[in-house]
């Protein structure tokens, strides 16, 4: 059976509640719609289909996938790139990221923002930082919040609170990859760790979006970082930090000087090694670079290094 309503008599009773005056009739017919959601017909014309959602029975969610790297490729240069990135970022000394950052690059801090209180957010820390637009409407304050080139970039970044992010918890999606950008989302959780107080630390979560060119040590170079932080979920919460910690021979990283940490990152970038390789044979050699570089040249001409030492 179709519903008829007449406008005029539909308007007066909607008059009568809202003190409606005189409207135009495309008003008229759009409060009428809204009014009775399943009326098919007004004054004699065909009304639009209704678009909703109503769902009579329980419906199922796909499951979240996880990363998505699109090529092996870019998975190799991603997984590389975050892992020494972090590895450095949770030291404790962040002025080794100097050389992950192009001389332009920009950098854009961002968090929701609580109108009512913002101090009682759990960000307070990040919110003289924030470039959320639509707290920060002044186009000189906007421009002041973007960090611009390298030094600035990093002095930001060391203003922060100290971390220990969840690489487990990452998730990766690849915007665009050519052969000069990459381009990714990455995804996950970190703790803020207070260093006199254990009981304090915070668990937080965050997106960010690198935009990188190649760098001439054939690693990622950023051009653009993009850092939104915001309170993790309880869901969230439940699931960081439970997964078994690396071993330090799959990851040594964390137990380096801040300048070992660069030296080996630089080491495995040259080399083209996995980063316990390359622990090893900087190790050997007592921390030389020129030395390490010498014996891994030696080394990789008589084919004495495995295939399994390289990264894939």
């Amino acid at each position: 059976m179709v519903m008829y309503v007449s406008v005029y008599s539909t308007m007066r009773k909607m008059n009568s509640h809202n003190n409606f005056s005189a409207f135009p009739f495309c008003f008229h017919t759009s409060a009428v719609c809204q009014k009775f959601p399943q009326l098919l017909k007004l004054d004699g014309n065909d009304l639009p289909p209704h678009i909703g959602f109503d769902v009579e029975t329980p419906t199922t969610l796909p499951p979240c996938k996880g990363s998505c790297f699109g090529s092996d490729d870019a998975k190799v240069y991603i997984q590389r790139f975050l892992q020494q990135y972090y590895s450095v970022y949770d030291s404790g000394d962040r002025q080794s990221l100097l050389g992950a950052y192009h001389d332009d690059a920009l950098l854009s801090l961002t968090t929701p923002y609580n109108v009512q209180n913002p101090s009682r957010s759990g960000l307070r820390e990040y919110f003289k930082d924030s470039r959320n637009l639509k707290r920060t409407k002044d186009s000189t304050m906007r421009f002041h919040l973007l960090k611009h080139k390298r030094l600035n970039v990093v002095a930001l970044l060391n203003e922060l609170p100290k971390t220990q992010h969840d690489i487990t918890s990452f998730t990766v999606d690849v915007n665009a990859y050519t052969n000069t950008l990459l381009s990714f989302t990455v995804g996950g959780v970190f703790k803020e760790v207070v260093v006199d107080d254990k009981s304090k630390e915070s668990t937080r979560a965050f997106s960010r979006v690198f935009i990188t060119v190649p760098a001439v040590n054939s690693g990622l170079c950023i051009i653009n970082d993009q850092l939104f932080i915001r309170m993790a979920t309880t869901e969230q919460i439940s699931r960081a930090f439970v997964a078994p910690a690396p071993t330090p021979s799959s990851s040594p990283v964390p137990t380096l000087t801040a300048p070992q940490q660069e030296m080996l990152s630089t080491f495995s970038l040259k080399s083209g090694m996995k980063l316990e390789w390359s622990l090893k044979c900087l190790q050997d050699n007592e921390w030389d670079l020129n030395k390490a570089a010498q014996i891994f040249t030696q080394l990789k001409t008589a084919g004495k290094i495995p295939d399994v030492a390289f990264l894939k």
